[in-house]
């Protein structure tokens, strides 16, 4: 029986109790039968009343929970990191929530991997087009820390009658253009990650490119992964319809152009001359024992030269997460095609190349990665990943661009807390060019991370 209940019966009881005992004289047994039946009465219909009101509360917290997993969903599915709860803005139908997490990355590496004008980002990530090639190598054993990864968040939800009104912005420190200062203050630049809304299935804004499944990365302390991942965050329109019941969904998107293209002299150029948007649709696939995605891409990659034409071309991923024994999961994505270019590896092959007349040939690349996540306890968990891109590059490029690049790490993480992730990796990764030479590093990082 509900405390409640019984609490309620045990007071109305005793107060009978006292009515009678401070009238016996006007209480004979007739009437004491009486009055102790009427109070029996009294109780059960309160008793009925209060485990009506409290099925009806149960009822309302039961609706209000399952609205919040239903919110919580909505929010993964449109690139949302976080299931906070959400705080409601007074006289408005809108509610926000923040959060974020600090991050000190501690590594050693065993060659200084630098990176361009100066700054040293292939130290403090692994870029597999800055994995020094042996003849080229700067200096050996080399230490870096640095908090770059620290980011912060900001959403909101309204709902409407044209379906959930949700918006995200997320900001870090890892601008490219402003390497900091490690002399005296090591400040650094923050820098837009993500910035957009969505009402209903319609998206707009800066996010993860729709051939990406972010689902599909694997847990790991370096920022820059595997090599052989997806990844790109971009200007983009989307529409995501859903089946199924949620089981299943398509999305569809144009999203921000952009060619790399390889010259005559083997240097990278980059046009800003680009007219036809790339257009990508995705098909996700969520089952009990994992999800899985399905992604094609078409794009355009011309040249701002006179006299150049341009070309179109193709490529596809398969990627996802596979539950396996107890909390453990495998991670996977393959990617094929002739304009993977800068959406694959960080940009470490073109989307193509201009020949000596005057157009752009395309050339197959593939690649992708492996890992899988094993939980030692409810605390501890590592991750072991391999990663590996090759390009048929065409025969007229200089032997000097590069032909392939993989990697390998595996980690031991602790998270004492929830919002705690303290953890140590070891990484090994290489890089190849096209004329045979190459190079490779072995770097230990140190991460903490701590969740606000």
């Amino acid at each position: 029986m509900n405390y409640s209940v019984l609490i309620l019966k045990v007071f109305l009881l005793i107060f009978s109790s006292f009515i009678l005992i401070t009238n016996p004289v006007q209480a004979n047994e007739r009437n004491l039968k009486q009055t102790v039946n009427e109070l029996r009465s009294q109780v059960e219909v309160l008793t009925e009343r209060l485990l009506q009101m409290e099925k009806r509360l149960d009822h309302v917290d039961s609706l209000s929970s399952k609205q919040t997993v239903v919110s919580n969903r909505k929010s993964k599915k449109a690139g949302i990191d976080s299931v906070k709860q959400m705080i409601k803005i007074p006289s408005t139908d809108t509610s926000l929530a923040f959060g974020g997490y600090i991050k000190l990355d501690a590594i050693y590496n065993s060659q200084s991997v630098g990176g361009n004008g100066g700054s040293n980002l292939g130290d403090q990530m692994v870029l597999p087009g800055l994995i020094p090639i042996e003849e080229k190598s700067q200096e050996d054993d080399q230490i870096t820390f640095h908090a770059r990864q620290s980011r912060f968040w900001l959403k909101s939800h309204t709902a409407t009658g044209w379906g959930d009104l949700d918006t995200y912005i997320e900001m870090d420190f890892f601008a490219f253009q402003s390497p900091g200062n490690e002399r005296v203050s090591n400040s650094y630049s923050p820098r837009l990650r993500h910035a957009f809304g969505h009402l209903g299935g319609f998206l707009a804004g800066q996010t993860w490119t729709t051939f990406m499944n972010v689902k599909a990365l694997p847990e790991l302390n370096d920022f820059g992964g595997p090599v052989g991942r997806v990844f790109s965050r971009q200007p983009q329109v989307r529409w995501t319809q859903a089946f199924n019941d949620g089981q299943s969904d398509w999305m569809i998107a144009v999203e921000e152009p952009e060619s790399t293209l390889t010259n005559s002299h083997g240097e990278r150029e980059a046009p800003d001359d680009d007219y036809f948007p790339d257009i990508i649709t995705r098909f996700n696939f969520h089952r009990s024992w994992g999800e899985v995605s399905v992604a094609g891409m078409v794009r355009n990659i011309r040249s701002d030269q006179e006299n150049v034409s341009d070309a179109y071309g193709g490529a596809l991923s398969l990627a996802g997460r596979i539950n396996s024994i107890e909390r453990d999961d495998l991670r996977f994505m393959l990617n094929y095609g002739n304009v993977l270019g800068r959406y694959v590896s960080s940009n470490l092959f073109n989307d193509g190349a201009v020949n000596a007349n005057g157009s752009i040939e395309l050339f197959n690349q593939y690649g992708g990665f492996i890992a899988y996540r094993h939980w030692w306890n409810n605390d501890w968990r590592s991750t072991m990943a391999y990663g590996l891109s090759y390009a048929d590059n065409v025969d007229f490029v200089p032997k000097t661009v590069n032909q392939w690049a993989q990697s390998a790490q595996i980690n031991l993480l602790w998270s004492p807390l929830a919002q705690t992730t303290l953890g140590l990796e070891y990484t090994y990764a290489s890089r190849g060019l096209e004329n045979g030479d190459s190079g490779h590093i072995h770097r230990l990082q140190f991460s903490s991370a701590f969740h606000f």
